[in-house]
């Protein structure tokens, strides 16, 4: 540094003002200045923060480098002028703090927003500023060091991250996702988000849990092989870490089904840092998941009845049957029937059906609904039970219609059903009963709708009969309550 040469150094400031004249400030050339703001003054231009010195009353701006940065496309105009007028926009601010500073007070501020001008147009900013007075040669204060930091971004990264912390909570919140943090250095150490809380049935105070805590909370079953997966991948080099598995909440016992995602993060020497995840709440999912895999099982189950069922149907049809064209016709009528059963299973709760809707399906498809007398209580079959009495009511119906009841135009059929205890064993109990039609006869030969009621109406098989009366037929079916396979809804008469 060159000893003879003022200001010293080789910044952009201190080039300037090796060629001023004299003509720059109301101070006159450099040469001539106080030789307190000159000694101040080389300081500050050799300082790598931002400073300037204000200079007596007015202010006078004298400031380094990193200062003029903060100045934008005001430097250098404004170098050595008045701090009022070189920053209007802030002047009464800068008047209080010159006023106390020169007065022997020093303040500071941290993150003061400001409207600048700086590049032309207004421009929110933000401020850390510590004053200081600077004394000249007689010992009194003259003038004002000020040591300025710009801390918009910093300041606008932060808000930045808290509003994506608060986005992020939402997602949470909407989503039911519980976010958590683990410290793999330091033995575990958590942190928990609210919604994780929530989903875990843990109070506010659980935020920062223990591993153990976690540990306990796994179901009994599922523990050792959680736990062991979760060490392993830790201590593994893998970064990314998933597992399902059941929880009991301690708030309330409940079970709960749990997807745990997660990143781990390593160093560079592929040790485990931090572990960042977020829980679901998956318990509804696998609750579903089970009740397919069951209702898999039972269309498997009720797929084999009906084939064995339409089996039974075609071999007695065409047994029956005197020619091909009749055979086919009645084949396809008790298909139709048998279908429409299922359509009933199908549109039930757990694959049941009532005894009224099956009524109702046959008597609309076969029958004249005004020639029925029809009454019972709401019971519901099962799939077997309610496959059989469909096909067993659309072979009286077809019968009915062929050469009973229904056969002329002043039959009636009555179709009651109930339940008693007889002999403390609670019965169903099925009555059809024909009226008006032309004189029945029994059949030669026991036909399909015996065969059929003997071989699938559930615990029908000692429990029926058939009286051909002069008045008509009269059909009686007896089963133990607990064969029809569903339950009983006390509502009233169909």
């Amino acid at each position: 540094m060159d000893r003879g040469v003022w200001p010293a150094g080789k910044s952009g400031v201190a080039e300037l003002l090796r060629g001023w004249t004299g003509g720059e400030t109301v101070l006159g050339a450099p040469g001539d200045w106080p030789a307190a703001l000159r000694s101040a003054f080389q300081l500050i231009l050799l300082a790598p923060s931002p400073m300037t010195l204000l200079w007596g009353e007015a202010g006078l701006m004298f400031y380094n480098d990193a200062y003029a940065v903060i100045c934008g496309a005001r430097h250098p105009r404004i170098l050595g002028q008045s701090v009022y007028d070189a920053w209007p926009e802030v002047a009464a601010f800068n008047r209080g703090v010159m006023a106390s500073v020169l007065a022997g007070e020093s303040s500071s501020y941290r993150d003061v927003p400001f409207v600048f001008y700086r590049n032309g147009a207004a421009e929110e900013v933000w401020l850390n500023l510590d004053y200081s007075p600077v004394p000249d040669e007689a010992g009194a204060v003259g003038g004002v060091l000020a040591l300025v930091t710009e801390t918009t971004e910093r300041l606008r990264a932060e808000e930045l991250l808290r509003r994506r912390e608060r986005e992020l909570a939402q997602v949470q919140k909407i989503g039911r996702v519980g976010g958590l943090e683990v410290d793999l250095r330091s033995g575990f150490q958590n942190r928990r988000s609210p919604e994780y809380l929530a989903i875990h049935g843990l109070p506010p105070e659980a935020a920062q849990e223990t591993h153990e805590d976690w540990v306990a909370r796994l179901h009994p079953e599922d523990r050792t092989r959680v736990e062991g997966h979760f060490r392993a991948a830790v201590a593994s080099a893998a970064t990314d870490y998933h597992a399902e598995y059941r929880i009991v909440r301690p708030a309330d016992g409940k079970i709960r089904w749990i997807s745990a995602t997660a990143l781990i993060e390593r160093d560079d020497e592929g040790h485990p840092v931090r572990l960042v995840g977020a829980h679901l709440d998956i318990t509804e999912r696998k609750e579903a998941e089970s009740e397919q895999r069951l209702l898999m099982q039972e269309l498997a189950h009720r797929v084999k009845n009906t084939l064995a069922m339409i089996q039974a149907i075609a071999s007695q049809t065409l047994r029956s049957a005197t020619t091909l064209e009749a055979a086919n016709e009645a084949f396809t009528a008790r298909l139709g029937a048998l279908a429409r059963a299922h359509d009933l299973l199908v549109a039930g709760q757990q694959a049941n059906a009532n005894i009224a809707e099956i009524v109702r399906s046959i008597i609309g498809i076969q029958g004249d609904p005004g020639r029925f007398v029809v009454q019972g209580p709401a019971i519901v079959l099962g799939p077997k039970a309610a496959l059989a009495l469909t096909l067993i009511l659309h072979e009286l119906t077809t019968n009915a219609v062929k050469y009973g009841a229904l056969s002329n135009e002043k039959g009636r059929v009555s179709l009651r059903w109930g339940a008693d205890e007889i002999e403390g064993v609670r019965q169903f109990r099925l009555r059809w009963q024909e009226s008006g039609g032309p004189p029945v006869k029994p059949p030669a030969r026991a036909g399909f709708g015996s065969r059929l009621i003997e071989r699938s109406f559930p615990g029908a098989r000692n429990g029926t009969e058939s009286a051909y009366l002069p008045g008509g037929l009269v059909f009686t079916l007896d089963a133990p309550f607990e064969a029809l396979g569903g339950t009983r809804d006390e509502t009233g008469s169909s």
